[in-house]
């Protein structure tokens, strides 16, 4: 009960009318979406009734180009099981709108339940045959017990919510560019004579949700491993822990500079920051849009899976079987991520915001206190990258008051506690 009530709310705010609206679909993509999410919805919760865990592998089933494919979509559904918790497969051209959601059991759904419902003849053989199959790629499964939806948790990127495609990074990367071409004219769209902006200003949270939701699934693959449950001998199996590559890693570091760090991370076009105004209810006032708290929010996401205790300690753990993105040059090229851009320039809001954020935690891990304790590999990497912010902050002159107020504090910060440890 509890599961479906949770649905059925996403539905009804997450992926609501005005959700779909959002999107900019035409009237029969709108029938199709909301037809689609009941039944996909029904099926999951049957599926709970017959005793399936969610399996949030079951999105890894179709790569980026056959997800675009309505053929192949139409045909073969979207992800391997109807446990997954995925994105909305929605594509960029309507004309290629295959399903956007699942109408039907998958592979794994029916191969579970034939293992669950199967009659046992004397022997056990049976049941042997049908578990042989579980490393076949559309028979993946990871559950709640490993999914990486909060910061620290889990360690394989593959268990994870809101992700699509065998490629979840290059799938989340195409999401953040749709979401940002969706800015133009949604203002225009939503504009009617004596309405209010507030299903705009819903339209533009719902838009930054999903984009936040798509950095979020490629922060998960820096410090992640691979995990293979397989049993020795089984055939097609892998290593039980496999670091993620380090061109995967650094990939995702790439696309969180930009995408999320960078000066120009939530430049959104003119027109929509002054109108993003909700109807007042009752005596509940009128606020302002408090923009750079959204961003920093969003910013602060990240940080939070990227600077966890748990995932620092696994950066260095698993160099010692494969991991190359070490430990230090994670750290630098967040480091570089935050503060290289506007260096020799002025530095905006949203940037300062981002950059005394960053100090303050990697101050907080130098002077490791409380009850969480980091280890000591990366109180020495966070030490060397305060000083490297301190390079940064030097240049003072031909830059505006703020900027050079911010520089001066962050130096006060660094040293601070540089002087104390």
């Amino acid at each position: 009960t509890e599961c479906f009530a949770a649905h059925q709310s996403q539905l009804e705010n997450g992926f609501g009318l005005n959700y779909i609206k959002t999107m900019n679909l035409s009237e029969q993509l709108e029938e199709d979406l909301i037809k689609q999410s009941l039944y996909r919805l029904v099926l999951h919760e049957v599926g709970h009734t017959l005793g399936l865990n969610h399996n949030f592998k079951g999105s890894l089933l179709l790569s980026n180009d056959e997800l675009n494919d309505k053929e192949i979509v139409n045909k073969n559904g979207i992800c391997s099981s109807v446990m997954e918790y995925p994105a909305i497969n929605i594509v960029k051209n309507p004309e290629d709108q295959g399903l956007f959601y699942d109408i039907k059991p998958g592979p794994y759904d029916i191969w579970a339940v034939q293992y669950g419902y199967t009659q046992l003849n004397d022997t056990i053989e049976q049941l042997d045959k049908i578990l042989s199959r579980s490393t076949e790629k559309s028979l993946a499964f990871g559950n709640d017990a490993d999914d990486m939806r909060s910061p620290g948790k889990g360690i394989d990127p593959r268990v994870m919510i809101g992700d699509m495609s065998d490629d979840p990074v290059g799938y989340a990367q195409d999401r953040m560019d749709h979401v940002r071409s969706l800015y133009h004219g949604l203002r225009k769209r939503y504009e009617k004579k004596g309405e209010s902006y507030h299903a705009f200003s819903d339209a533009i949270s719902i838009l930054n949700r999903e984009y936040s939701s798509a950095a979020t699934v490629i922060s998960r693959y820096i410090g992640g491993v691979f995990l293979d449950r397989s049993l020795v001998g089984q055939q097609d199996r892998k290593k039980p822990f496999t670091p993620v590559p380090e061109t995967q890693q650094k990939w995702a570091m790439t696309l969180l500079k930009k995408y999320i760090f960078s000066p120009t991370a939530f430049k959104i076009p003119e027109g929509i920051f002054d109108h993003l105004q909700w109807e007042r209810r009752g005596f509940s006032g009128t606020q302002d849009p408090k923009i750079l708290d959204k961003v920093l929010g969003a910013q602060k996401g990240i940080l939070d899976h990227l600077l966890h205790m748990n995932v620092l300690k696994r950066i260095s753990d698993t160099e010692l079987y494969g991991n190359e993105y070490s430990l230090n040059e994670m750290m630098g090229d967040l480091t570089s991520s935050c503060f290289s851009a506007d260096a020799a320039k002025n530095v905006n809001g949203m940037r300062r915001n981002l950059q005394v954020e960053y100090t303050e935690r990697l101050i907080r891990i130098v002077q490791n206190k409380g009850k969480v304790k980091y280890d000591h590999l990366t109180v020495a990497a966070a030490f060397e990258n305060l000083n490297k912010i301190k390079r940064y902050t030097l240049k003072s002159s031909g830059v505006d008051e703020g900027t050079k107020a911010h520089r001066k504090y962050l130096t006060y910060r660094i040293d601070k506690i540089l002087i104390i440890n």
